[in-house]
C-alpha cells in the first residue's frame, strides 16, 4: 500500500469546527448597491394610491415567489451561500435594472423612438448588465469561482438575477399609468406574458457561461457570446413581435419562449438528478480515502436522511450543515476533475479540492458525536479512485 502524495498536514482535532471561508466583502457590497438601486426603483409606489400599488405589488411578489420556490428545490444538493443570492436579486432588481433604465431613457431621449428603443436597446443592455453579476461577482475572485461550480449554479444564478430584474421591472410598468383601471390591462398582460421572460433570458446566458467555464480553446469565449446573443435575439422578438410580423408576432414570440422556458425546466431537473448521480458516485471514494465513513457516505446520498441529521444537530448545526456543504461541494468538485482530459486540471480546482477534503476532516470529529445519537442509516462502501494530491487517512491507497 503506498500513499498518496500529501500536499499539507494532516488536520488536527483543534480545528474541529473550522468552517469553510466565504466570500464577505464583494457580495455585501452588491447587495448594499443592490438595495438602494431597488429602493429607488420603488419609490414610484409612494406617487400611487394604496390599491393601485398593491394590485401590482402582490401579484408578482407571488410570481417572484414561485420561481424563488423553484430555484431553491433545484439547488436542494448543494444550496449556494445566502449572500450570493441575495447580491444575485438585488444585482437584477437594483444594479441591472437601474443602469438599463438609464440607458433606455437617454437612449429614447436621443431618438424619439419608442418602438427601436424597446427592440435594440433594451435587449442589448438589459442581458449584458444581468449577465455581468456572473462575471463581476462570481468569476472575478477565487472565492466567487468556487461557488460557481455547476450547471444547476449557472440556472439558480440566472434565475435569481432574472427573477429580481423583472420583479422590479413588473410593478414599474404596472405603477406608470396613473389609475387602477389603467393598470389592470398591464397587470394582466404582463402577467400573460412576460411573467418569467427575464429569469428564463438571463438563464440562457448563464448556461452558456457555465458552458464556457467548462470549456477549452475558443468555446470558452464563444460559448458564453452565442448564448448572449440567443438571449438577446429572444428579448428582441418579444418586444418587436408585432411590429416584424403583426398579429401573429405575439404567438411566435410566446411560442419561442414557451420552449425556452420548458428546455430550460428540463434542463434544471436533469441537472438537480446528475448531481445527486454524481454526489453518490464519488461517495464511496471519499470513504476509501479516510475523508468520511461508510456511515456518512450513506445519509449523505439521501436528501431526507441529511435534513433528519441537520434536525438532530441540536448546537451543532452549523458544523454539520457545513459538513454537508463541504462534502457535497468535495463530490461535485471531484466529479468535474474527473470529466477533464489527463494533465488539464487548473491548479485552482486542485488546491480548491485539498481544502474541502482538509475541511470535512477538521468537521469530522463533531459529526461523529452527532452521528452516536442516530443509527440505522444505509452505509456506502469504500471504492478506490484519484486523490488529486489531497491527504489521505487511513483507507489512502
Amino acid at each position: 500500500m503506498t500513499d498518496a502524495p500529501p500536499t499539507r498536514p494532516h488536520p488536527t482535532l483543534d480545528a474541529a469546527v473550522q468552517h469553510k471561508r466565504q466570500a464577505l466583502v464583494l457580495p455585501l457590497l452588491f447587495i448594499a448597491v443592490g438595495a438602494i438601486g431597488t429602493a429607488l426603483g420603488m419609490l414610484v409606489v409612494l406617487h400611487r394610491p394604496l390599491p393601485n400599488t398593491l394590485a401590482a405589488v402582490v401579484p408578482f411578489t407571488v410570481i417572484l415567489l414561485i420561481g424563488v420556490w423553484f430555484l431553491n428545490w433545484l439547488d436542494r444538493w448543494e444550496p449556494e451561500p445566502p449572500r450570493f443570492a441575495i447580491g444575485a436579486f438585488l444585482w437584477g432588481a437594483g444594479v441591472s435594472a437601474l443602469i438599463s433604465g438609464v440607458v433606455n431613457s437617454l437612449y429614447l431621449g436621443i431618438t424619439q423612438d419608442l418602438s427601436a428603443t424597446a427592440m435594440y436597446s433594451a435587449p442589448l443592455i438589459e442581458e449584458s448588465t444581468k449577465a455581468l453579476f456572473l462575471y463581476v461577482v462570481l468569476l472575478s475572485t477565487r472565492r466567487g469561482r468556487a461557488e460557481f461550480n455547476s450547471l444547476t449554479d449557472a440556472l439558480v444564478y440566472g434565475g435569481l438575477v432574472g427573477l429580481g430584474f423583472a420583479w422590479i421591472e413588473h410593478i414599474g410598468y404596472a405603477l406608470s399609468v396613473e389609475t387602477l383601471e389603467e393598470s389592470t390591462p398591464i397587470i394582466i398582460g404582463r402577467i400573460v406574458l412576460t411573467s418569467y421572460l427575464h429569469p428564463v433570458l438571463t438563464m440562457i446566458v448563464a448556461v452558456g457561461i457555465w458552458a464556457g467555464v467548462t470549456s477549452r480553446g475558443a468555446g470558452r469565449r464563444l460559448r458564453p457570446f452565442m448564448a448572449w446573443l440567443v438571449a438577446v435575439g429572444l428579448h428582441f422578438l418579444h418586444n418587436g413581435s408585432y411590429e416584424l410580423f403583426g398579429p401573429w408576432g405575439i404567438a411566435i414570440a410566446a411560442v419561442a419562449e414557451f420552449v425556452a422556458f420548458v428546455t430550460l425546466i428540463v434542463l434544471g431537473v436533469r441537472s438537480r438528478r446528475a448531481e445527486r448521480a454524481e454526489i453518490v458516485r464519488q461517495l464511496p471514494a471519499m470513504v476509501h480515502f479516510g475523508w468520511i465513513t461508510p456511515l456518512e457516505a450513506g445519509w449523505l446520498a439521501d436528501a431526507p436522511a441529511r435534513k433528519r441529521m441537520l434536525g438532530s444537530a441540536g448546537a451543532q448545526r452549523r458544523t454539520l450543515h457545513d459538513f454537508i456543504q463541504n462534502t457535497t461541494e468535495l463530490a461535485l468538485l471531484r466529479g468535474r476533475l474527473d470529466a477533464m482530459p489527463p494533465g488539464s486540471h487548473p491548479i485552482e480546482l486542485l488546491q480548491l479540492h485539498g481544502e474541502l477534503a482538509d475541511l470535512v476532516a477538521h468537521q469530522r470529529p463533531v459529526v461523529q458525536g452527532i452521528l452516536a445519537r442516530s443509527n440505522g442509516w444505509h452505509t456506502l462502501e469504500a471504492r478506490p479512485g484519484p486523490s488529486w494530491g489531497a491527504p489521505t487517512g487511513d483507507g489512502g491507497p
